[in-house]
């Protein structure tokens, strides 16, 4: 690879790596419709940014990431095994959570309504695990691939991936339970991660993913509706 393709990728890297985490610290920040177009705008930088990349910077074509090397089975296997520790987890740390502090946090965007909360879930499910996947499995960790070797561009898309989840969890819970939370995420960007790195398609992490955001959210409907 050349250093003007480094270079390249460098500019790529530092262009996408903060797009995720902008989009949901505006909802932090900023409330009502300031909040809400700086949100809508961080999402459309994350989609956008990767396609454009690829077909007027690197002139190739788009891909739907297809499976060619398998990997349903362990992927599948790594989701329930995680959902089993965050169950676990709940158990065992639950009851250090304070129920209301978490409901008023979420109360602002109408999700103490059932129906609201649900369509969250499909939304988170199906496509938000998706675009995360895109984003940080697919085109940051190929990125990090062009200056280190594979297994180092594993942690450092877990890292990346931390980093923005730890805007949304150190609001919700108390500190060392948002350390903790983000360790999980940590432990969960390294795992799929991995899984892109062994398997080279965003499919099979996707289905890990969406198993642990099904867990996390039957989590969450207990937390705000039992």
């Amino acid at each position: 690879m050349t250093l003007d393709e480094k270079q390249k990728d460098a500019v790529a890297l530092l262009l996408s790596t903060p797009a995720s985490s902008i989009a949901l610290l505006a909802t932090n920040l900023f409330a009502g419709t300031l909040g809400s177009i700086v949100f809508a705008a961080g999402k459309l930088w994350q989609m956008g940014l990767p396609v454009l990349w690829r077909t007027k910077v690197e002139k190739k074509e788009i891909s739907w990431s297809p499976v060619n090397q398998g990997g349903w089975g362990i992927a599948a296997g790594l989701g329930i095994g995680m959902s089993l520790v965050m169950f676990v987890s709940w158990w065992l740390l639950g009851d250090r959570l304070d129920a209301s502090e978490i409901k008023g946090y979420v109360e602002p965007f109408g999700l103490l309504n059932p129906w609201m909360y649900f369509a969250l879930f499909c939304y988170w499910v199906f496509i938000n695990s998706v675009m995360e996947e895109y984003l940080f499995r697919w085109f940051i960790f190929e990125k990090f691939e062009t200056f280190v070797d594979g297994k180092i561009a594993v942690i450092l898309s877990a890292l990346v991936f931390t980093a923005h989840h730890f805007i949304g969890v150190v609001v919700m819970f108390p500190l060392p339970l948002a350390i903790l939370a983000s360790f999980g995420v940590f432990c969960g960007g390294a795992i799929w991660s991995w899984l892109y790195h062994r398997y080279r398609s965003i499919w099979p992490c996707y289905l890990s993913h969406a198993i642990v955001d099904v867990a996390m959210f039957g989590i969450g409907a207990y937390i705000l509706f039992s």
